[in-house]
């Protein structure tokens, strides 16, 4: 399967945009769809309550807009004993609802629980058993509870052991959000389980919790052209903002086609590219990069001025290119950052008496900038989930949970005052 996860903590998508993204999707070459939004309360705290009719034919039209595979999947892990009858029963129940609407696809999620001795075992015996129950044509894989890294643990030895290799099972690389994945980073898993080779869930572009400032709107980076000969499947987790996840997600599309993940991206943004880039932060940072001079206080290119004065001002005036209401807090970050941001750029470039006289401009305006709110041109920096695992299943943080500042808007306007 190569496609996408919903399954971040937030506002579930709506049903028109799952649509949109599973035809663009479907266009770029990838094949499925997995519902799992957590924060479906009948997907995870209330797994039991069956769903109304009105969400079945939800699901169905899905199903009959034959773009993506459609997947349903459950995470029952808070509260079902494993080995009770009725809670199986109850669980089948509920698969068998997306069952007859035409899901082909059920993944059984049991992650983000806290750990318990003799868990591997059970969750085990839980897979072992739905994966019996299921009809044959229906795919089953699994989420464990222990999900990063690549050290044996006992409790994936039990998994190892009693998972059927038909029934794949997801992990998110080395941590739980990465800057990069490599090819040996997914040998080392298979090897940790003896061959079996991961379904990747690949925790980019989300940006639930920790990150829900930031729309990772740039295209996919840091992972390896041959990962996916190494992994048995590939699912990428969108952001919380479905229509603004189709650039990034047709990204990856491109690299799991073997083609360039940037230049797919690029062609994928149309009217959003100037929010796009302000979001990223990539371009607008390449040509900050060429202006600062070696001291980092006056023009270095004065080509690469003019082509940021204009991307600025762009920018100072963009809209959410047809994203929609939910990036609006963004798109006005960036116009009042861009439109600082081009004043900085102005008292660099005019001459000191000029300049004096726009600086004040700055004083004004650049403490609204730096008040918090959505992170834009680099941002102030923050932290991301790049959470290890312990063997007994603790979390781990690691030093890239924290993203140093990297204000653009700072660069400029700090080279401004230094100048005068």
């Amino acid at each position: 399967m190569q496609g996408i996860i919903e399954g971040f903590y937030g506002p579930p998508w709506d049903w028109d945009v799952r649509r949109e993204v599973c035809a663009a999707l479907a266009e770029a070459g990838m094949d499925t769809y997995v519902y799992a939004p957590k924060d479906d309360p009948l997907h995870r705290d209330r797994w039991r309550d069956p769903y109304d009719d009105a969400t079945l034919e939800d699901f169905a039209a899905l199903v009959e807009d034959d773009t993506l595979r459609v997947g349903f999947s459950i995470s029952p892990g808070l509260s079902i004993d494993t080995s009770s009858h009725d809670d199986r029963a109850a669980l089948l129940a509920k698969i068998d609802q997306v069952l007859a609407v035409g899901i082909s696809l059920v993944g059984l999620l049991l992650d983000d629980l806290p750990p318990a001795d003799g868990l591997g075992d059970r969750h085990a015996e839980l897979t072992l058993w739905l994966r019996d129950a299921l009809p044959a044509e229906v795919e089953l894989f699994m989420v464990p509870m222990h999900y990063t890294g690549s050290e044996r643990t006992p409790y994936l030895d039990a998994l190892s052991r009693h998972v059927p290799l038909e029934v794949p099972i997801g992990w998110t690389g080395p941590r739980v959000v990465n800057a990069s994945i490599t090819a040996a980073d997914a040998r080392a898993w298979s090897d940790a389980m003896d061959g079996r080779r991961p379904l990747l869930w690949d925790n980019t572009p989300v940006n639930d919790a920790l990150m829900s400032d930031r729309l990772f709107s740039g295209p996919l980076r840091g992972r390896d052209a041959d990962l996916p000969d190494h992994i048995d499947g590939y699912l990428a987790n969108p952001m919380v903002q479905g229509r603004a996840s189709v650039p990034p997600l047709l990204s990856a599309a491109a690299w799991l086609r073997g083609d360039d993940p940037d230049e797919a991206w690029s062609a994928a943004l149309g009217p959003a590219r100037l929010l796009a880039e302000g979001c990223d932060g990539a371009e607008p940072a390449r040509l900050v990069d060429r202006v600062l001079g070696p001291d980092g206080t006056s023009i270095g290119d004065d080509g690469a001025a003019a082509e940021l004065h204009t991307w600025l001002d762009a920018a100072a005036d963009c809209d959410d290119g047809g994203w929609g209401p939910d990036v609006q807090p963004w798109v006005e970050r960036l116009r009042l950052e861009a439109a600082v941001a081009r004043t900085a750029l102005e008292v660099l470039r005019a001459d000191p008496d000029e300049g004096a006289r726009l600086a004040p401009i700055l004083l004004l305006t650049w403490p609204g900038a730096r008040r918090p709110g959505p992170s834009v041109l680099g941002g102030r920096g923050g932290i991301v989930p790049a959470l290890a695992q312990a063997p007994d299943g603790d979390w781990l943080a690691t030093p890239e949970v924290v993203v140093p500042p990297a204000s653009l808007t700072d660069r400029l306007v700090e080279a401004a005052f230094a100048r005068l």
